[in-house]
């Protein structure tokens, strides 16, 4: 009898286990992306190029590793939390990384249900996730156009790097210190909005915003974003001035292929130079993605960016063209290798190329 109650006791112990985890979840995830190629960016300084050899971690996806988990709470309620670091491959470095933060991905709480998700911490931004969805190269800062013009990445950086250039927009992947709200998908629509405070008393600083609205049915998906604000540069470098910015994305499947296309406008005021200096740019990108067989695409995409700004190196009217093709093919379902190779010409710049030949593995 008493072992038979035991048994009993342990039956029951296992079960009020078994509908804990059941209620709540833990997981390891990311991606990891490795490539060997050569590379030549412009050089806005003295407009001789030159090309280096290089192994090099994150040119199609940048390489990472995270841990999210959920736990249900009932009554449709759940709690969720991500957190999330850049690793590059190629060095075992924490890169790309904000003042050596480990967390520089993404690191954040909510609670989601039938109202939508409501998210306190960093997270991403609306306008990065427009400039990933609607291009064939996703989220890849080395052959995207979009993700290039975005964030300065190629020639521009250089130049910035170098104190002479300045940069053409001041967005960033994801918002520290913020609050988004997500709402539920209502006959193909939804939307959101992002508030990030200053922080700050410093002068020229201003609570930042973002609002966007999406509609995906079938083979249609369509976005318009609307950013503005400025944070201090003290506490955020991604964000050194006030400025606007008004996005467009859309893509259609059309079975044979997939088109893609943007445009957005940025406006801003830099705080950080004399005078507070203008500037303005305008971003295009169009894009196609061709299968042509059930594991493997062709990838074409061209952009290019419009600035007006007071530089002795390309003058008030720059434009930056880039051209990038590839072919991306599924060894598994998590598993693809590609080749892509990208072109860069800047105003009246020597033009700039990128080769490369990669592995990426999302586990």
């Amino acid at each position: 009898m008493f072992a038979k109650k035991n048994l009993v006791a342990a039956a029951a112990l296992l079960a009020l286990v078994g509908a804990a985890q059941a209620q709540s979840s833990v997981k390891l995830y990311g991606s990891l992306d490795v490539s060997f190629g050569s590379y030549k960016p412009v050089d806005i300084v003295n407009n001789e190029p030159k090309s280096t050899t290089r192994v090099q971690s994150g040119d199609m996806m940048t390489s990472f590793i995270g841990f999210s988990g959920v736990e249900d709470l009932g009554g449709g309620l759940k709690a969720e939390f991500a957190l999330e670091s850049f690793i590059g491959v190629d060095s075992g470095s924490n890169v790309p990384n904000q003042a050596g933060q480990f967390w520089s991905r993404a690191s954040w709480v909510g609670l989601s249900g039938g109202f939508g998700k409501v998210i306190l911490g960093q997270y991403d931004n609306a306008i990065f996730t427009s400039g990933l969805l609607y291009n064939p190269f996703g989220s890849s800062m080395t052959f995207s156009p979009t993700m290039r013009h975005f964030y300065d990445l190629g020639s521009t950086s250089s130049g910035l790097n170098n104190g002479v250039f300045i940069n053409s927009n001041y967005t960033d992947t994801g918002w520290v210190n913020s609050i988004t709200y997500e709402t539920p998908v209502f006959a193909g629509f939804s939307g959101s909005l992002q508030y990030s405070p200053k922080e700050s008393a410093a002068a020229g600083t201003s609570n930042s915003y973002t609002v966007s609205l999406a509609y995906n049915n079938g083979p249609l998906s369509a976005m318009v974003v609307y950013l503005e604000g400025g944070v201090t540069p003290a506490a955020a470098p991604a964000y050194p001035g006030e400025y606007k910015a008004i996005n467009f994305g859309a893509s259609y499947d059309f079975g044979v292929l997939k088109a893609f296309g943007q445009y957005t406008n940025f406006k801003y005021e830099d705080t950080s130079l004399l005078l507070g200096a203008f500037d303005k740019s305008d971003v295009l990108q169009v894009g196609v993605s061709v299968p042509v067989s059930a594991s493997g695409s062709i990838l074409a995409s061209y952009g290019q960016a419009k600035w007006k700004l007071a530089d002795i190196f390309v003058g008030d009217d720059a434009k930056s063209r880039i051209f990038s093709l590839g072919y991306d093919h599924y060894i598994s379902k998590r598993t693809d290798v590609y080749v892509a190779f990208s072109s860069e010409k800047l105003s009246d710049l020597k033009g700039g190329r990128t080769f490369a030949v990669g592995v990426k593995h999302a586990f």
